[in-house]
């Protein structure tokens, strides 16, 4: 699962038109802007095996929402096609990857609010015209990769990838001296 976010002054989005695996709404909603300001805009990209990180996910983006002060946070949720490895080393249903992806979107949703933030999970499935105003300075943007179990070899729980972190490995990379015994 990767997580990326960014605190806008302003986000609004308007539903185009839906994909093959658009979820049904309203036709009237369809077009029409929904607008957010002081906001956490998330995008979530799922990927096979990730049906067990849905606390983890709530837990990363509430965090995320509480040290930026956003007020209201906006979630974009999309699958990310198995890549042909995948597919040939395990047993992909799409229309099981399909449910599995929106039962963990509505779970991550439904953790949010329980936990006080206010939510707005965008339609699932719907191309969309989409509009932000972000601050100048990268303090805001954050990129979270959460390992599912599919796969044992993927060992890392969590990687945070913001401009502080960066900052730091560039360092540790120039100022590295090799170890010898």
């Amino acid at each position: 699962m990767l997580i990326d976010s960014s605190r806008c002054r302003t986000f609004e989005y308007a539903l185009t038109r839906p994909s093959p695996c658009a979820v049904g709404i309203d036709p009237a909603v369809v077009g029409r802007a929904n607008r957010f300001s002081d906001c956490l805009a998330v995008s979530i990209e799922l990927e096979h095996g990730d049906c067990g990180l849905g606390a983890v996910a709530a837990k990363v983006i509430r965090r995320v929402a509480d040290r930026t002060g956003a007020t209201h946070i906006v979630i974009h949720g999309f699958i990310r096609p198995p890549a042909a490895h995948e597919r040939a080393r395990f047993r992909i249903d799409p229309l099981t990857e399909l449910a599995d992806a929106l039962d963990l979107l509505g779970e991550i949703a439904e953790r949010l609010t329980q936990s006080g933030q206010s939510v707005q999970l965008m339609p699932f499935g719907w191309y969309t015209d989409i509009r932000s105003d972000l601050p100048e300075s990268n303090q805001g943007r954050h990129s979270i990769h959460l390992h599912g179990g599919a796969d044992p070899s993927r060992r890392l729980v969590a990687g945070l990838d913001h401009p502080t972190i960066r900052q730091f490995r560039r360092e540790a990379e120039r100022t590295a001296t090799p170890f010898s015994a």
